[in-house]
């Protein structure tokens, strides 16, 4: 049993030397991490947080004229959305105005020409028409003289087309 004992001795002295080493290794890791971290902390004071107080009066000084854009771009925007509901609808009133006007134009042609059929009609029928019966009594006067006169050649009445004729 002594030497169980002396056994047991022996690897615990070996545990304990061997965490001793161990925590060493763990001190002198985290003087060294520390040593950094300090380093770090110096440079973060001395470049950063300049830094960061520069960038922190730039944005309460800019941020009332930040907000002012915004505002001003958002009531742009609404105004440009309403004009553009307005220009439609004017375009919309346009459109069919034009269109109105030119059914209206569409319908005054028509009538203009079926007027003016109807008058080169009444003109053809108040000019031909008369002329025909001058013509016709002519004829007759002229055979009518032609036979007083006995003898005579009488006047040959001219053939009327059929195209005439046809109105």
């Amino acid at each position: 049993m002594d030497q169980l004992l002396i056994a047991f001795i022996a690897v615990t002295s070996i545990a304990v030397v061997l965490q001793t080493l161990i925590l060493a290794g763990m001190y002198f890791s985290t003087r060294k991490m520390s040593q950094r971290m300090e380093t770090l902390s110096t440079k973060v004071e001395q470049q950063v947080l300049p830094l960061v107080e520069i960038v922190r009066g730039l944005v309460e000084e800019n941020a009332p004229k930040i907000q002012t854009v915004v505002t001003n771009l958002t009531e742009t925007s609404t105004l440009v959305r309403e004009q553009a509901g307005h220009i439609d609808e004017a375009m919309t009133e346009i459109v069919d105005i034009a269109r109105t006007q030119a059914n209206r134009a569409g319908i005054l042609a028509t009538r203009t020409m079926e007027r003016v059929d109807i008058t080169a009609e009444a003109v053809q029928h108040t000019v031909t028409s008369p002329m025909r019966h001058l013509s016709a009594l002519m004829d007759g006067v002229m055979a009518g003289f032609g036979e007083f006169m006995a003898g005579r050649k009488v006047r040959k009445s001219k053939a009327v087309p059929s195209d005439e004729m046809f109105i």
